[in-house]
Order: C-alpha cells, then structure tokens, then sequence
C-alpha cells in the first residue's frame, strides 16, 4: 500500500467530551472555518455501539441533529488543489463542477445521506433500527466504506467513539470471524443468571470481560456461544491485518470525580428530556403478560437487542413494575460509572493513545500530525 489517508481518532469514556472535541477539531479543518489546520473539510464518523440506532436519542445521548437542513450533496473532489468545499445543500454540480440548481439526479436520491450536527457531517449515526443485531464486522466493513467516500472527497475523516472493539477493528484491520448461532449452547445459556454467566466469560476471556457489559445478558450469553463453539476467548479471535490508515489516536483524560459528576448530571438531564417516554415508546407490544407482570409492558427479554444496555435496560425495569423510577435512575448512574470505567481499561492498555486535557491541547498534537514538516 501506498500513502495511507490520515484517520484522527478520539476516544474515551463516556461524557468525556468527545462529541464535542470530534465538532471543534472538523469545523477548524473546514474551510468555512477559517481551515486552522489549513484543510479543506472534515467529516465523523461515530463509533459508538448504541448512536447507531434509530430512535434511541436521549438513551445514547446522541448529538442534537440540526434543524431545517436541506438535502445534502457529498461530490468527490476534482483536484486535490480545488479549494471549493464539497459539501453543499440543495443541489448537486455538473461535470464541470456547476451547481445545477434545484435539480438532482437520482443517483443523489440514493446516496447515503449524512447526520449533520452544528454543520459538520456525521456518519455511523441512526443507521440500524433497534432490533437489528449490528455487530462490530458490520461497523468496520461500514466505517471503511464512509472513510474511502471522505478521502475521496478530499475531506479528513474523524473516529470519534467509546466502543474500544468497534475502535480496535477499524484502526487495526482486525480480522473478526463469524462464528454462526448455536440453538442449543443458547438454550442452555439463556435459563442462568447474569453473575453466573459473567463468571464464566470473565474465566473464558478476560481481557473481553473487561469491556463486555456484564449487565447485558445478550451479549454474555453470545460472547460465551462464540468462546464455546469456537474453543478460543473471543478476543483472541481477532487477528490484525496489514494497517490501512496513518493514525493519530487522541484520549480524553478527565478526572475521576468529575467525570463521575457528568455522568450523573448527564443522566439526570435524560430523565428530564424524557427518557422514560422515549423507551415506552421503543418497547414492543406485549403478548398476555405472565404471572406478577404488569399488564401491557411487555417482558425484558421482549426488549429489541440494542435496548438491553444500559439505560434503557433499568427503565424497563421500571415501567414493568418491577423497580422505582428513583432506584432505576440509581441503577442508570451506577452502571454507567462502571461502564465508563471498563472504557478506560480498555483504552489504558493502548500506548498509541495521546491522553489529553484541553482541547488546545489535542488541536496541537493534530497540527503536529498533519503537518509535521512545518511543526515545532
């Protein structure tokens, strides 16, 4: 291979501040933003397990999506020396790079269209719906495909996420075997409980214990299916390849106390924006409710897969009936503070990482990186 594109990424536990780091850095490197890093675009690319999904917003605390935007046009660049950007509203060029306005083709109607937040395209968001299983082979093959797109376009991608696998499958070409569903391993699997199981992995395959969340019994139960079937711990399972991207990989560091203030205020202002109602409204329709259960909610185990985790999980406990909304809240906040702590676990053991502050901090290192001839 020859020059690989430049891929930033930025990781780090929740409420970090990464969403908002992954917006300062694309709009300095975007042309109508003054090009601070003498750029012509920036695009992000989300690698966030839950963001994925339609209709979870307030769960995954998913970016506000700008209002009013007209339909976007993502062209290739026509020279690496053409300033004009190539994102554009409400029209599309012709080949000698004209705006035809008003009209589209409809090639353009069926173009993967961007998330925009704050003007600043975003990709990897609202791309399954809640009872689709997207798995980490799916992100890669998909984050690869958007990050060929942006190069082509002239634009400098961005990665910015706290899913370390889905993190570790990009930037290292991790080569992930499907290992299919075994009916039978599931079904025994399934009847015991969360500690039992997470007992279990954790002795099959530490290093994935440590970011696996050990409340999510779907995801147990198939990380210990592809350990059984398999005969290997399911992180050891995934070979890296030949390295496709130049890579600068940034860390949010934040102190543990406040990062642990954030993430109760944050969960706090879920519940004020209407968390409960936003998962209601995601649960299925009930069959006839089983013994002590509460009519027309139906069962957690009827939940779509993406609304087992964490969140979304103790609110359906809660409109079961079978905890408070306070314990729920409780609970949320607990398990999100533990979550955020196998986050930097994971990311801890990486020695590429660049660990930062401030922001200021972050835009030198990608001064640095992406001009070093000129850097000091």
């Amino acid at each position: 291979m020859g020059v690989k594109p430049k891929l930033i990424v930025i990781v780090g536990p929740t409420a970090s501040g990464k969403t908002a780091l992954g917006i300062a850095l694309a709009k300095r490197f975007s042309a109508g933003g003054g090009s601070a890093f003498g750029g012509n675009g920036a695009e992000i690319i989300s690698a966030d397990s839950r963001q994925i999904y339609r209709g979870m917003d307030i769960g995954t605390a998913k970016p506000i999506r700008d209002r009013a935007v007209p339909i976007v046009i993502l062209s290739e660049a026509k020279n690496p020396s053409d300033p004009s950007p190539r994102l554009r509203a409400g029209g599309a060029q012709d080949d000698k790079g004209k705006a035809r306005a008003g009209r589209l083709s409809i090639h353009d109607l069926f173009r993967p269209k961007p998330y925009m937040v704050d003007g600043v395209p975003h990709w990897g968001i609202d791309v399954a719906d809640p009872d689709e299983d997207f798995n980490v082979s799916q992100f890669k093959a998909y984050a690869e495909a958007r990050i060929a797109e942006i190069v082509k376009r002239g634009h400098l991608p961005i990665v910015v996420g706290g899913t370390g696998l889905w993190v570790d499958a990009l930037v290292d070409n991790l080569s992930i075997p499907e290992v299919p569903p075994d009916p039978a391993i599931r079904a025994e699997l399934e009847p015991r409980s969360l500690d039992d199981l997470f007992a279990e992995y954790k002795r099959l395959d530490p290093l994935g214990a440590e970011q696996i969340d050990r409340h999510n019994k779907r995801r147990l139960v198939r990380a210990l299916e592809v350990c059984r079937v398999t005969g290997k711990p399911f992180s050891a399972m995934q070979v890296k390849g030949e390295l496709k991207y130049d890579v600068l990989k940034i860390g949010l560091d934040v102190e543990r106390d406040e990062l642990n203030r954030r993430i109760d205020d944050r969960v706090d202002e879920m519940i004020a924006k209407g968390l409960v109602n936003e998962v209601r409204g995601l649960m299925p329709a009930s069959s006839p409710p089983a013994k002590g259960e509460s009519e027309g909610v139906p069962t957690l185990g009827a939940l779509p897969v993406a609304m087992t985790g964490i969140g979304y999980r103790q609110i359906a406990f809660f409109l079961n009936g079978k905890a408070n909304l306070a314990a729920a809240i409780e609970d949320i906040k607990r398990d999100t503070r533990a979550y955020a702590k196998r986050q930097l676990t994971w990311f801890k053991r990486d020695a590429r990482i660049h660990w930062v502050k401030a922001p200021s901090e972050a835009e030198t290192l990608v001064d640095i990186f992406l001009h070093p001839q000129t850097s000091h």
